[in-house]
Order: C-alpha cells, then sequence, then structure tokens
C-alpha cells in the first residue's frame, strides 16, 4: 500500500492498522496447594499394636530349627533363630507365621553357604531382608508394622474412687464432701417442687 504524503495529509485506507504497545506481560502461575486432607473429622490413622516388652515364652518359642542329614546350621543362623523365637510379638503369631521363619531360616543357611564359598547372591539378601521385614525383626520393620514395645512397668495403674466421693441421694442424707460451713446434708431435688407448680399456684 501507498504511504501517506510527506505533506501530511489522510492516510491511506486499508493500510496497516497500529497497534499500540502494552509493554511486556508477565503471567504469574498459581503455585499448588496442599495436598487435600481426606481424613474425616474425628477419624484417626491406623492403630498400633502394643506389646509387652518382655521375652517371648509361649508355643513356637521352644522350637529348635530343623536337622538334617549331614547337616550343620551356620553360627550366624543359629545366633538368630535365638533372638527370633524369642521376640516379644511372637506373642501375635498364628502356626503359619512360625512355619514362614523356618523357612528363613533355610534361606539365610543358603546365603551363607554361597557367602562362604565365594559368592555373594544379591538376590538372596533382598529376599532375606523382605522377609525379615514382614516379621518384624527390626525396629524400622516393626514400625512399618505398626508394632510397639511398651514397658508394663511404666503403665498407668487403674485409679481407685478416693473415699467420700460417692455420690448419695436422698433427702437429708449426710454428704461428708459438702460445702465448708454447711449442714453437711444433699437434698434430693426430685423431691423440690418445680418453678411452673409454684407459680401456678402462686
Amino acid at each position: 500500500f501507498p504511504h501517506p504524503p510527506p505533506g501530511g495529509g489522510h492516510p491511506v485506507v486499508g493500510g496497516p492498522a497500529s497497534t499500540p504497545d502494552m509493554g511486556t506481560v508477565v503471567v504469574s502461575m498459581a503455585r499448588p496447594g496442599p495436598a487435600p486432607n481426606n481424613r474425616r473429622h474425628g477419624h484417626g490413622g491406623p492403630e498400633w499394636t502394643d506389646v509387652p516388652d518382655t521375652p517371648y515364652t509361649g508355643p513356637g518359642s521352644e522350637l529348635d530349627l530343623p536337622s538334617g542329614p549331614g547337616m550343620s546350621w551356620f553360627p550366624q543362623v543359629s545366633a538368630w533363630w535365638e533372638q527370633l523365637r524369642i521376640m516379644p510379638h511372637c506373642v501375635l503369631w498364628a502356626p503359619t507365621d512360625w512355619l514362614f521363619a523356618i523357612e528363613t531360616a533355610y534361606l539365610k543357611q543358603d546365603f551363607w553357604t554361597s557367602y562362604f564359598s565365594g559368592e555373594l547372591h544379591a538376590t538372596k539378601a533382598t529376599e532375606m531382608r523382605r522377609r525379615e521385614d514382614q516379621m518384624g525383626v527390626t525396629r524400622e520393620a516393626r514400625r512399618k508394622l505398626l508394632i510397639r514395645y511398651t514397658d508394663s512397668k511404666l503403665a498407668p495403674a487403674t485409679a481407685e474412687p478416693p473415699p467420700g466421693d460417692e455420690i448419695t441421694g436422698g433427702a437429708g442424707t449426710p454428704d461428708p464432701g459438702g460445702a465448708p460451713g454447711g449442714d453437711g446434708t444433699v437434698t434430693d431435688l426430685a423431691d423440690a417442687p418445680s418453678r411452673r407448680r409454684r407459680l401456678a399456684a402462686g
């Protein structure tokens, strides 16, 4: 399109429209907020299982590792079993849990056999760690299982109500815990006339 004449005049119709300078526009993106809390009011999370911190002596604690022909357990496995079978939370175990523990002992025996033969199998080590986590062998494993050892000596004793705290009823019944300076009696409010009856009579 032709430009306007140098001396001024009207611009040529159909020429390019001028665009006002709006400057630099900065778009501010909102930062993501915290994740919504889906926990309902008054409902807590999973509950812990409290177990007295005393060695377990119930069924299963007397079990020894199985013996086989020509088989001798490594000291590392025997020491592990001696500690495992008296863990306090073994009180929660069922017979299948004890079978699982014995199978884990065989896996540890196989691991140490390979180890002392100069071989190290990461897969076996990972499987042992996974099984020990399921059995709660370590403190961290018990935390994941929500199992907590408690000291029975520190458990609060059941509080007995002190003498004189019993509430007694009946008009004229002595009240040892009455207010100072009073006659020490308790009035049965069921025998007192109601305010509505007093207003109606009066």
